[in-house]
């Protein structure tokens, strides 16, 4: 997935939680990343970590 800035995302989303998991991370991960501001920051490795850390919390909250 060409994410616009002249980097792409390439990710496995295997369902380990259930098809609507990964249905959920396909979503909103891209965008999620894009916002992040270590990302901005060209801190991949950071945004990374916090966009899984934001995903995993809105996973486990209803608000999620």
């Amino acid at each position: 997935m060409d994410l616009g800035d002249g980097n792409c995302l390439f990710a496995v989303f295997d369902g380990h939680g259930g098809e609507q998991v990964a249905m959920f991370c396909e979503k909103y991960f891209p965008p999620m990343l894009l916002e992040n501001p270590e990302y901005a920051k060209k801190n991949y490795a950071r945004a990374l970590e916090e966009v899984f850390v934001e995903i995993d919390y809105l996973l486990i909250n209803p608000e999620g």
